[in-house]
């Protein structure tokens, strides 16, 4: 059986995974020879996060989580596995048979399954002209800041790579500035200065709403795939 390393940005993302709090950056044996990270948002919190599943030996990673359309063909709720990886200087391809077989079981999920380019990013995307300006330059379908720090561990090993992520906000939907600038790694708000931001521009609660719903949604998928694909080692090939 083969060892497989998860990392997660967000609490909430890990709960469709494992149902017990995690502590930030510390690995745990969620099922025999399926270990979880939970690393905090961003490209260093990912690459230390994978460096510590490294260190447990494993064989492979998975980037698990939600992300952001960029592309309008994509909505809240749906699922997309990653063909490759686009940052500002490289592609990091994606383990093609362990997709297919991955991507072949997810067709029959109640979901929309895309297989697209996903772009990842250093900052958050938070328009949608930034969001426009992101799928023009490489056309990806989505964005995240965690599966480029993740891919560039796994390609230095040699280790198979997967990025299975489900859409939060789409295209058309903004990052109010409450998010931005009032939540913390791990995103949950810092309540005063999220609720003082709401009340000094009560425009940004209609964003939060849209953007909350399709939070949920993303984070409904996750949970509905999960079980299936821990039970079957998420279908990696020395299972």
């Amino acid at each position: 059986m083969s060892r497989l390393g998860i990392i997660v940005a967000l609490p909430a993302e890990a709960k469709s995974l494992y149902g017990k709090k995690l502590n930030l950056g510390l690995p745990i044996e969620i099922q025999k020879d399926i270990f979880l990270c939970l690393s905090g948002i961003g490209y260093d919190s990912a690459q230390i996060a994978a460096k510590k599943l490294l260190a447990l030996k494993v064989d492979a990673l998975i980037s698990w989580g939600v992300a952001g359309a960029i592309d309008s063909n994509v909505k809240s709720g749906d699922l997309i596995l990653a063909r490759t990886i686009i940052n500002e200087n490289n592609r990091y391809a994606i383990s093609v048979d362990w997709l297919a077989r991955v991507s072949a079981h997810l067709q029959r999920s109640p979901f929309t399954v895309s297989i697209g380019d996903i772009a990842s990013s250093t900052k958050i995307c938070a328009t949608t002209a930034d969001k426009n300006a992101l799928s023009k330059l490489t056309g990806a379908v989505a964005v995240d800041m965690e599966s480029t720090a993740i891919a560039e561990v796994a390609a230095a090993d040699k280790l198979d790579f997967l990025v299975i992520r489900t859409i939060a906000d789409n295209a058309n939907t903004a990052i109010p500035e409450a998010v931005l600038k009032h939540t913390d790694n791990l995103g949950q708000p810092k309540i005063f200065d999220f609720m003082l931001s709401c009340l000094l521009q009560p425009t940004q609660i209609k964003e939060l709403s849209r953007l909350a719903s399709g939070y949920k949604m993303g984070l409904k998928t996750l949970s509905v795939i999960a079980k299936d694909l821990k039970n079957e080692h998420f279908f990696h090939s020395a299972a």
